[in-house]
């Protein structure tokens, strides 16, 4: 639709060089305009929107092939560049036959020409099962999800990616056996602001400029914050007690200083359109650095 073709025009724009996105969202107008203008497309296959019994789909070895080639085709129907693999809730048990089943994608998507790459949490204990070794010798690239350190459902406010949080998540990745030339880092172009009221904890996600007109309107104090290095706020409005670690142009400089001092092979972003423009003269230099 026209919401889409914006977007494709907007990611050549701002020189984007890959968009990741849900087949149902784009339709053939939208990737006929992606194509035009030399952008990669890859689809995402997701578990996030939908409750999926990952254990049933994976775990047979015939229904996991049937679930492989299904992707492919789809893939190869729709002249996708890559498909991209983001499932959220695997769980211990099914560790392994998630591991196999991105053997298995990889082997048929290396044979179509299809680039393969799978999304990541950044490691803990709690996620070894995921087998970022092993998927960084079968995938294309390994993406690490560097934010949601405090998430939509934390009860605890705080940053969404604070720079140890960023630099942890792409060093441990390293350390499991994902090599720097196969790792990408995803940072955010969006922020929380967080409610503490009747001592209950809440927030909300906004881009960076409708987080910048919440600080402007509401007459908030922004502090540089080394810990973090983000700029820190916070409020007491009404009976609730408001605060911030805010994205922008300087914590998005640091999180690409550390991306580039361990060499890895480049940047992505949770999403495209939650960004300042200036934002993009800074990937630009990190880009070409």
């Amino acid at each position: 639709d026209e919401d889409n073709i914006k977007i494709a025009r907007m990611a050549k724009e701002k020189g984007v060089n890959r968009v990741i996105a849900r087949l149902s969202e784009v339709d053939s107008k939208t990737l006929t305009e992606f194509n035009e203008k030399g952008i990669e497309v890859w689809a995402v296959c997701t578990d996030v929107d939908n409750s999926v019994d990952l254990e049933a789909v994976l775990g047979v070895t015939e229904t996991r092939r049937a679930f492989v080639d299904r992707l492919v085709a789809s893939a190869l129907e729709y002249d996708l560049d890559g498909i991209n693999i983001d499932f959220e809730t695997v769980k211990a048990e099914t560790g392994p036959d998630y591991v196999q089943f991105l053997r298995e994608l990889s082997i048929q998507t290396h044979a179509n020409g299809l680039v393969l790459s799978v999304d990541n949490y950044a490691p803990t204990a709690s996620t070894e099962h995921y087998g970022r070794g092993e998927q960084g010798l079968v995938v294309d690239y390994v993406v690490v999800m560097g934010y949601d350190e405090h998430w939509g459902g934390s009860d605890i406010a705080g940053s969404v990616a604070s720079i140890d949080f960023v630099e942890g998540g792409i060093q441990r990745t390293i350390a499991a056996g994902v090599a720097p030339e196969k790792l990408i880092n995803a940072i955010p172009f969006y922020t929380r602001i967080w409610k503490t009221e009747g001592g209950v904890v809440s927030s909300e996600a906004l881009g960076m400029n409708a987080a910048k007109k919440w600080v402007d309107e509401n007459g908030v104090e922004l502090i540089w914050d080394n810990t973090t290095c983000q700029y820190y706020g916070e409020a007491q409005i009404g009976g609730a007690y408001y605060q911030i670690w805010i994205e922008e142009e300087e914590s998005i400089q640091t999180k690409l200083n550390v991306m580039q001092s361990n060499q890895v092979a480049g940047v992505a972003a949770w999403k495209l359109g939650f960004e300042k423009p200036e934002i993009w003269q800074i990937i630009y230099a990190y880009q070409n650095s």
